[in-house]
């Protein structure tokens, strides 16, 4: 990538308009490129700067009251809260927890039910706190070799990308006080994360669930645990499940 000619290409990962693919194109390069790091902090600081410093103006309570008497009286009037989306750190962990609150309600409780909240977790803080992957590859054969010597046992990595799931790279992570593997995939621009690790201390039941705009879907196989997280339709994630299971019995 072209430093000085990609700017608006950093523009638009920095505003998460890049699909999957490019986005680890990007990432890739800004760990190796200062110039760009600059770039991406500069836009992350102006975002900032417009979101702070702009005034802010409320509807008076005329003003309100007109709205609501204009609309139909079948349509009772809602606040809508919109949630900003703006990547600091700070408030990474606690809109992790949030999400992960209260999620799988309609799960059985306990430890598996535990396990598959932490899972939430990780895929949003995975997302807000820029790490996603630590080997960053499409090639299958690269990113499996990566986990040898870092864990105890061999998650499958298999190849989706002709099923419109291609695979981005990978990372460790933790679940339930245990080192785990989070296998990466993509769908247009969305990601997904699939958490593998040994069935040992208890197997998760097979299942699904969705909460707050998140998927998941939860089974077992060969001895080890899977959770697939993603933001993508049900129908989706079902059929990446699907296609991954095929593969990887």
């Amino acid at each position: 990538m072209a430093c000085k000619s990609d700017y608006i290409l950093l523009q638009a990962y920095a505003d998460g308009e890049l699909d999957a693919i490019r986005t680890v194109e990007v990432e890739a390069h800004l760990r190796d490129c200062p110039a760009c790091q600059q770039v991406i902090e500069n836009l992350n600081v102006c975002r900032v700067a417009v979101r702070e410093g702009l005034p802010r103006y409320a509807a008076s309570s005329n003003l309100t009251k007109k709205i609501r008497s204009a609309l139909p009286a079948s349509a009772p009037a809602r606040r809508t809260r919109i949630v900003n989306f703006w990547p600091q750190v700070g408030w990474v962990s606690a809109l992790a927890a949030a999400v992960a609150l209260g999620f799988f309600t309609g799960l059985q409780r306990g430890h598996s039910g535990r396990l598959l909240d932490e899972a939430v977790a990780s895929h949003t803080r995975s997302l807000m706190a820029a790490h996603l992957m630590d080997v960053a590859s499409t090639d299958q054969h690269t990113v499996k070799p990566w986990f040898e010597g870092k864990i105890n046992f061999a998650p499958p990595v298999v190849d989706l990308s002709s099923a419109g799931f291609p695979l981005v790279g990978g990372r460790l992570d933790e679940l339930d006080h245990q080192t785990v593997a989070a296998l990466v995939y993509g769908r247009h621009k969305h990601f997904i994360n699939l958490f593998v690790w040994p069935a040992a201390s208890g197997s998760l039941p097979d299942g699904s669930a969705e909460s707050a705009g998140y998927q998941a879907i939860s089974w077992t196989h060969g001895g080890l645990n899977f959770v697939a997280v993603s933001e993508i339709p049900a129908t989706e994630l079902d059929e990446f499940a699907h296609d991954y299971r095929a593969q990887a019995n």
